[in-house]
């Protein structure tokens, strides 16, 4: 009896993470909502110095690579950077300039400073940290603070969540990030992404 309570209470231990926060059954359950059904988007463009030049709002918002120009190489991997971004029945083309789509995320670019400097004198075991943060990024999740900024490192935006996971796409220079079961999808942009931590010891 006591084995089986032992046992019971190990796989619980062990599923814990797997059933309560997986990031990446979320990732997918977004892919899955994108591909069906669309989701409601934002979708901004910005110039080389990080002007907006337009912007789409959407309740049923797809991006993807443009079909009819997709080019693969050799391994099968997407080359071609153009996008199609399908809204309510119409259709967006977009490459070159930088390309920010979020789902009603809060844009908190006004509220940081323009640069941010960041100081830590921990010790840490840099292969230990690595294994350590991927799996996090994976199945824990951590309060994040995403900044965006324009090909010429101008600031576009600032997004924050408590649950964050990086994830890639097919499309080169994009990359997708679930924010509390929100996505964001960046396009053609820098970004760098803190550790909500490290942001509030600022």
């Amino acid at each position: 009896m006591k084995k089986k309570r032992l046992l019971a209470a190990c796989l619980a231990l062990a599923l814990l993470p797997l059933l309560s926060s997986c990031s990446m059954i979320s990732d997918y359950t977004l892919d899955l909502k994108s591909k069906l059904v669309g989701i409601p988007f934002t979708v901004s463009t910005y110039d080389y110095d990080g002007q907006k030049i337009d912007q789409i709002k959407g309740k049923s918002v797809h991006i993807e690579t443009y079909k009819p120009m997709s080019k693969k190489n050799s391994s099968g991997d997407e080359q071609s950077k153009v996008i199609d971004v399908e809204f309510g029945g119409q259709q967006m083309i977009h490459v070159g300039s930088s390309l920010v789509a979020n789902e009603g995320l809060r844009n908190y670019e006004d509220t940081f400073s323009k640069k941010v400097t960041i100081t830590d004198k921990q010790r840490s075991i840099p292969v230990l940290s690595i294994m350590y943060n991927n799996f996090r990024n994976d199945w824990l999740s951590k309060g994040k603070v995403i900044m965006i900024r324009s090909q010429a490192g101008k600031p576009i935006a600032v997004y924050a969540g408590n649950k964050v996971r990086v994830s890639a796409t097919d499309m080169p220079s994009t990359t997708q990030i679930n924010v509390d079961g929100h996505r964001l999808f960046i396009y053609r942009c820098d970004y760098s992404i803190y550790d909500m931590e490290t942001i509030k010891k600022m």
